[in-house]
């Protein structure tokens, strides 16, 4: 009689640990495909953005290029409207997605696997043309916060004390005080490619390490960079041209 009942206690056990753990699985999956979903949608904006050019594209290309992925559109100030002379186009690949619709299983999910992420996409437009593109890629978990912001516009003053950009005049990477920067001039061909971003990443059990693994063509450039920048520690350098930095 108590072996019986021993053994009925042990298969109802079982039948709810079994009942458990494909729920957990299949929430896992559920979670795993929708996030595949955000990465594609978030790789299609980056590269339809690219095919976008600073100083060139015009007014009607951008608002184009936001009605297909159900951008923001307001001036340079939320509280004003997007006008031809001034306009800040705002994007993420996950606006209105499933998670934002049912904010409790998104609480869920971030505690099941103790990360999450977000990519931005920011455009402004002045005078009837493209002036600038901003793209975050943000990517956390309990214990870090990794962010890398790549930008596209003209360079100005702010460039003139940074090392990087003195090497190169076109593009510069290097570690901020919160985020890894990466800047490049609308001139620039070849250095594009330190755009990339890896959002393939977020997709791994491992998850994304660090910049390395979010941006590795621009993390390659910083450290070759640093190491010119090393080599010439201390040397007089030559002081920057109103040209240089404009």
């Amino acid at each position: 009689m108590v072996s019986n009942l021993y053994m009925r206690v042990l298969k109802s056990v079982a039948c709810c640990a079994g009942t458990i753990i494909a729920a957990l699985l299949g929430f896992a999956l559920f979670v795993y495909s929708i996030n595949r979903w955000e990465v594609k949608n978030a790789q299609r904006m980056m590269e339809d953005v690219a095919q976008l050019q600073v100083q060139a594209s015009s007014f009607a290309d951008v608002l184009a290029f936001s009605r297909k992925y159900n951008g923001e559109a307001t001036g340079t100030w939320h509280d004003q409207p997007c006008l031809e002379s001034n306009c800040l186009i705002s994007l993420a690949p996950d606006k209105d997605d499933f998670w934002v619709r049912h904010p409790k299983l998104a609480y869920a999910k971030v505690r099941i696997l103790s990360n999450e992420w977000h990519l931005y996409i920011l455009m402004w437009v002045k005078n009837g043309k493209l002036s600038a593109v901003e793209q975050w890629f943000v990517y956390l978990t309990p214990k870090v916060s990794n962010s890398v912001i790549t930008e596209v516009s003209p360079p100005n003053l702010r460039f003139c004390g940074n090392p990087y950009y003195r090497l190169h005049h076109t593009f510069a990477a290097n570690p901020g005080p919160k985020h890894f920067d990466v800047w490049v001039s609308p001139s620039a061909i070849q250095e594009r490619q330190i755009l990339r971003l890896n959002v393939d990443c977020v997709l791994r059990i491992p998850g994304c390490k660090g910049v390395p693994d979010m941006a590795p063509a621009a993390w390659r450039a910083y450290e070759n960079d640093l190491r010119l920048i090393d080599a010439t520690e201390g040397k007089p350098r030559e002081p920057a041209s109103d040209s240089e930095c404009r």
